[in-house]
């Protein structure tokens, strides 16, 4: 099957926020700010753009809003996420309304606001009562999504024999990379004990396996491949992008423990891209819980089925190591932001403008959002 959208659409600039649990600014400011410093990254003008996307919720200014608050006349585009995987998938809608002409430059971002003090935590108990599949689950404490992934990640451990040793491999790395991100939230470096040592929060998920909520923006724009080549900074282009989830997508009465909804996605990423896991130099992989690393690791095809936990043991994930991951410290270390984190830093690797991050010649790259129900990926080169 032909790729319609393979390297017809570029991405040439990008900004993004500090990750803080307090940004002392709302999202609204910190998100119009994001956004003009990646216009200004590509060498344009808010003027330029005439495509939109981004997911819209309540915590994050819906794209309505941002077309007001950067003073643009108007737009033929505006999307919220492709499918479900977050970050990337918000960039894989604004290349699919380039390629096909529906617009010329497109802006992509994602905003996540922390939690403020007082706020109501978020879980699936609504104030009339549990709806749905929730139903069956809240009303028995079971209501947040610590406890729905403990479950798989209890699986990973009784079927393949992944060891706490092996994921903090994993999170001590990603700590590390971290130090060197000025973006990133969590900069002090741990050590495997310390990891060891932090607190189950559902057991056998440990604090540290857990993002840190942050506010936090991370903004992109989008161009074609021809214009692109007339821009300020050299032109990142877009491969393929693939979406997926499976028969049943709830977290809790999901069919097999053991397959999230990236083998859908799985099916469709590297043919369209002409390229395969073992073409990537580096992996941008989504880590809102450390061990979704396990998940996509084998489901991608970058490593063999039941093997991811023993490729973090060995190191293979680190600067040195036979596919690099997350060299800005992912999810895990830099802050939740749905991965858009990762699809900035992809680009500045690509560009070679990582700084003492940088990993040596690299040339292409994967990046994937969304957890065990909802997959998006994109595949990016230079």
């Amino acid at each position: 099957m032909s790729n319609p959208l393979r390297d017809r659409a570029a991405i040439v600039g990008v900004g993004h926020s500090p990750c803080s649990k307090d940004l002392g600014v709302s999202p609204h400011s910190f998100t119009l700010k994001t956004c003009l410093e990646a216009i200004e990254d590509a060498g344009l003008k808010p003027g330029d753009i005439d495509g939109i996307c981004a997911m819209g919720l309540d915590a994050e200014p819906a794209p309505w809003t941002m077309v007001q608050s950067l003073g643009l006349d108007g737009i033929k585009f505006y999307g919220g996420a492709l499918g479900g995987g977050v970050g990337p998938s918000v960039v894989a809608n604004a290349a699919w309304a380039v390629a096909s002409g529906l617009c010329t430059t497109a802006i992509a971002y994602r905003t996540m606001a922390a939690p403020r003090p007082g706020a109501a935590t978020y879980n699936f108990m609504a104030k009339e009562g549990p709806r749905g599949n929730a139903a069956f689950t809240a009303p028995y404490g079971l209501g947040v999504f610590m406890q729905y992934f403990a479950g798989w990640y209890q699986r990973k451990r009784q079927v393949f024999g992944v060891t706490d040793e092996q994921m903090g491999a994993y999170v001590v790395a990603m700590r590390d990379n971290a130090s060197r991100n000025p973006h990133a939230a969590l900069r002090k470096p741990i050590t495997l004990d310390e990891y060891l040592a932090s607190r189950f929060v559902c057991e056998p998920l440990r604090l540290f396996d857990c993002d840190l909520p942050v506010d936090v923006c991370g903004a992109v724009v989008v161009t074609t491949a021809e214009r692109a080549k007339d821009l300020r900074k050299p032109p990142v282009y877009v491969s393929a992008v693939a979406t997926g989830t499976g028969p049943k997508p709830d977290m809790v009465f999901w069919h097999d423990y053991d397959q999230s909804s990236a083998h859908w996605a799985n099916q469709t990423i590297w043919n369209n891209a002409g390229m395969g896991p073992q073409d990537m130099d580096f992996a941008m992989i989504y880590d809102g819980f450390a061990p979704l690393i396990l998940y996509n690791l084998e489901e991608y095809g970058f490593v063999p089925r039941g093997e991811a936990g023993r490729y973090l043991g060995d190191g293979g994930h680190l600067a040195g190591g036979s596919m690099p991951l997350n060299p800005h410290g992912g999810n895990n270390s830099e802050g939740r932001s749905h991965a858009i984190g990762h699809m900035v830093e992809a680009v500045v690797q690509l560009r070679g403008e990582a700084g003492p991050r940088q990993l040596p010649d690299v040339h292409a790259t994967f990046v994937n959002g969304g957890a065990i129900t909802l997959a998006g990926a994109i595949v990016l080169h230079n």
